[in-house]
């Protein structure tokens, strides 16, 4: 039987995991990935605000999570994250097929599980690659020209390393005040 004591840092734990998620959301909202695209002028890159932008707006939670709460809740920081803007409308607005959604749901799954367990950098990638054979796959649209598609891999895994890091940083300055 778990102490009363346990308990409540594991209430603690749920709603830490929910806020993260909720600001990971909240800030998908109202930093829209795609105004990136229109404002570079790239249009032949899918899903372009994601990958430079998934640093800030979701890995910096992730990691967050994990340092803050153990491997595992980064994840899960990730699929309340996803699953909130799945809630709102289809993922990148399309509804044919009907499960496209599920694309958006593995790729920040992966997103979660690689920025737990590897780092922000790999998690930032995988998400962004998910999302382009999805693209691929059921709209043609690629990444052209292949060298900008490459730069875009680059920049994500920087936005996702970089903000991984900031959290470790933040977490253990935050351990050094407390003791």
């Amino acid at each position: 039987m778990k102490s009363a004591e346990s308990v409540h840092g594991e209430i603690y734990k749920a709603l830490g995991i929910f806020m993260l998620a909720a600001i990971g959301y909240m800030l998908s909202l109202y930093i829209p990935t795609g105004t990136l695209s229109r404002l570079v002028n790239i249009r032949t890159i899918p899903c372009l605000g994601l990958g430079i932008l998934s640093g800030p707006i979701y890995i910096f939670w992730i990691a967050t999570a994990r340092d803050l709460f153990g491997r595992g809740s980064g994840t899960l920081v990730a699929i309340l994250t996803v699953s909130f803007i799945l809630l709102t409308g289809p993922w990148y607005g399309i509804t044919n097929p009907v499960y496209f959604g599920l694309f958006g749901f593995v790729s920040f799954l992966l997103m979660g599980l690689a920025t737990d367990f590897i780092n922000g950098g790999v998690g930032s990638v995988a998400c962004l690659i998910v999302n382009w054979v999805a693209f691929g796959i059921f709209r043609g649209i690629y990444p052209h020209p292949l060298l900008l598609g490459l730069a875009v891999l680059i920049l994500s895994f920087i936005s996702g390393y970089a903000f991984d890091y900031a959290s470790k940083i933040i977490f253990k300055r935050m351990m050094k005040m407390s003791q």
